[in-house]
């Protein structure tokens, strides 16, 4: 088998969106997502493509470490069980996990020049059950949000369970319509060294 970089992010992608409408455990998911948005947000750093974090960190000023840690935060509860064993975590919801998901989806968007339609109809999801209305966000996305609200009909108004049904049908529905297929770029381009 040969994978790239970007095979695996989108294997990790694919597989995390269709569990999430699914409505199977927010760990998994979440830690699916950390680590296709780890490999992207690296990517991103070496290519020159600007992932979210890196453009939150120059937007804000903050280091990306910093944003780094933040978005990884339950990673290593989830990983490892070397240091304190016997931990227990308490603070993790489902919508960290939404929210690390959809930051890959968009850095795989930004670092493979296209999507799978399984992270399209996510991306999509995601802004329209966050958003309560479209002027709730910013100027530039406002199309967006429209249109994502149109595709997901009733979804802000809906409990958690029948958002991930709305979800699931419209993903079920699209899965194999031809103009959502895009080119993704598979093979990682090093920009030129030296001049």
């Amino acid at each position: 088998m040969r994978l790239t970089k970007i095979d695996v992010a989108e294997a990790h992608l694919i597989t995390a969106v269709r569990a999430h409408f699914r409505g199977e455990h927010a760990a998994s998911i979440y830690l699916l997502a950390a680590s296709a948005r780890e490999i992207l947000t690296t990517l991103g750093e070496i290519t020159g493509a600007r992932t979210m974090l890196a453009g939150l960190a120059e937007d804000t000023g903050t280091p990306l470490k910093k944003l780094v840690d933040i978005a990884h935060e339950f990673a290593k509860f989830f990983k490892h069980a070397d240091h304190d064993p016997t931990a227990v975590l308490e603070t993790f919801t489902e919508k960290d996990a939404d929210m690390v998901l959809y930051v890959a989806c968009n850095d795989f968007s930004r670092v493979a020049k296209g999507m799978p339609v399984e992270l399209q109809v996510y991306a999509s999801w995601w802004l329209a059950q966050i958003s309560e209305s479209v002027s709730d966000a910013s100027l530039n996305v406002h199309p967006l949000v429209r249109k994502s609200i149109e595709l997901f009909p009733g979804v802000r108004a809906a409990t958690r369970p029948d958002q991930l049904r709305i979800g699931w049908e419209v993903l079920e529905n699209v899965k194999h319509n031809p103009a959502l297929k895009m080119q993704i770029q598979r093979e990682v381009i090093l920009p030129a060294v030296g001049g």
